[in-house]
């Protein structure tokens, strides 16, 4: 509950950010067709998690292939793995270190476990759910946009209790 109240408050009218980025919020973004709403962020991707969202074919992987082309996004491997965790995936461990390593605060990543992870570390986990809110805040989204992502989510694969979900649409009133 505390994590969901965290989120519910911090989509704060920032813009131009640097962010390292974790796969599925991209992924997410991208079945949304609103990756654009990341488009002002300077956005740092691991080489694990690069590889991972090309691995295979979908509409997503062109989406995402056009969207690294054409924006401010740089693609690095992390020179150390200091932080090691058996419960997290390799891309949410690279993007826990990289962001240590380069002094980026905002990770980018929608896991629980690895948001907590990173709350340890003193980095400020921010998801694809607070993109959206960020987005309507900074008048990128209207209420109605914002609204029908967030409907949406559920239906593309992102997992988020029912309770916790209309918080979020509340906070759009």
């Amino acid at each position: 509950k505390l994590q969901q109240r965290r989120l519910c408050g911090r989509y704060e009218n920032i813009i131009n950010m640097k962010l390292v980025s974790n796969s599925s919020p991209l992924i997410f973004l991208a079945k949304l067709n609103f990756l654009e709403l990341l488009s002002k962020d300077q956005i740092f991707i691991p080489t694990n998690v690069h590889k991972e969202l090309l691995a295979k074919e979908s509409v997503e992987k062109d989406k995402l292939m056009k969207f690294f082309n054409e924006k401010n996004i740089k693609i690095i491997s992390p020179k150390n793995n200091q932080i090691q965790s058996d419960s997290l995936g390799k891309g949410e461990m690279e993007t826990i270190n990289l962001s240590i390593e380069n002094n980026i605060p905002h990770v980018l990543i929608d896991d629980k476990r690895a948001r907590s992870l990173a709350r340890i570390q003193n980095l400020k986990p921010l998801g694809t759910l607070w993109t959206i809110l960020r987005a309507f805040k900074n008048k990128e989204l209207t209420k109605a946009q914002a609204r029908e992502l967030i409907y949406d989510l559920p239906s593309i694969g992102f997992r988020i209790d029912q309770e916790f979900l209309f918080q979020i649409l509340k906070k759009l009133d």
